[in-house]
């Protein structure tokens, strides 16, 4: 279990230095001081949600490792999408997902010049391939964190949420502001 755990991280962080040696050989023009705060973004959400994925999985499966009131920490794997909607669909989502991410950093290039945006875009974007890697090795996404009735959820999956409601918070201020001109 250990040596899995192990060779798991060593497997992601290869993996994330030559993507990222190759985005530097690349010198692509994409990748403008303005899209380094994102980059750091999409990189810190995979790298802490796979770490803390690596910690859970040290344990059985499908046990409570922690628990505080309407609090706890269980090890649960999701055939799904995010709060173990549609188990079940793990192969298309390995073909999805990728999809995802690519149109995502399509509007984060294209909306790089807006921070809320920027944000909102990286961390979808980290959350998508955070969970992408789980897909790859596993029939699922490892989550682990419960919060009184929610289905359980992981780091990936929060980050994807608050970029959702970051991007929800951008068209409310566009639209408050398209309206306050009229």
């Amino acid at each position: 279990k250990k040596d899995y755990c192990l060779s798991r991280l060593n497997y992601l962080l290869r993996n994330l230095s030559k993507s990222f040696l190759l985005c530097i050989k690349i010198k692509m023009k994409l990748f403008t001081k303005d899209l380094y705060p994102a980059l750091l973004t999409i990189i810190a959400v995979i790298i802490i949600d796979q770490i803390t994925k690596i910690v859970i999985s040290n344990n059985v499966l499908y046990t409570t490792i922690y628990e505080l009131s309407f609090f706890k920490i269980k090890y649960a794997l999701n055939t799904g999408v995010a709060f173990s909607l549609f188990t079940g669909i793990n192969d298309i989502l390995r073909f999805i997902m990728p999809i995802a991410a690519i149109f995502l950093f399509v509007l984060l290039v294209t909306y790089k010049d807006n921070k809320l945006l920027k944000y909102a875009f990286s961390l979808q974007i980290g959350g998508a391939i955070g969970n992408f890697i789980d897909r790859l090795h596993m029939p699922g996404v490892i989550d682990f964190i419960g919060v009184g009735w929610w289905p359980l959820f992981n780091i990936a999956d929060s980050a994807i949420s608050i970029g959702l409601a970051l991007l929800v918070l951008d068209t409310i201020i566009k639209l408050k502001n398209d309206y306050a001109k009229k």
